[in-house]
């Protein structure tokens, strides 16, 4: 999995350094540590399909453990599944895949019709070619 099931890009809200959940990590030992863990588990979500899972075995990846994970747990910022944690709320805040491969499907379009807009003018002969210069 990798971009070319995801997004290079998620959805970040501009005041989450006041936002209660993280407020409360932040005030924990370590808990800017667990604060960054959040943050990459964000991009990985989006880069690795816009589902919001977080498996498992991602957490090394994430720069974080298991204790981490109990922490946004208790903040309500993950939800247990079976196999990992699934980002609260993502799909109210994040593009679903399908979404994302409709804005790619209409960026490609536009992107071949310009170049074919461009192929098209540079094909054309010039119109008064001066020859060659007289000697």
């Amino acid at each position: 999995m990798g971009l070319e099931t995801g997004v290079e890009w998620v959805r970040w809200d501009a005041s989450i350094y006041r936002n209660p959940k993280v407020l409360g990590l932040l005030g924990l030992p370590q808990g800017h540590k667990t604060f960054v863990a959040y943050a990459f588990s964000l991009a990985y979500a989006g880069e690795n399909g816009c589902t919001g899972v977080i498996p498992k075995l991602a957490l090394p990846v994430l720069q974080a453990t298991t204790k981490d994970a109990k922490r946004l747990e208790d903040a309500d910022l993950w939800e247990p599944t079976q196999d990992g944690w699934y980002i609260h709320d993502w799909h109210v805040y994040q593009p679903t895949l399908e979404y994302v491969e409709k804005l790619s499907e209409a960026g490609r379009k536009g992107a071949q019709a310009r170049w074919a807009k461009h192929k098209a003018k540079t094909a054309e002969p010039p119109q008064d070619s001066p020859g060659e210069p007289p000697i």
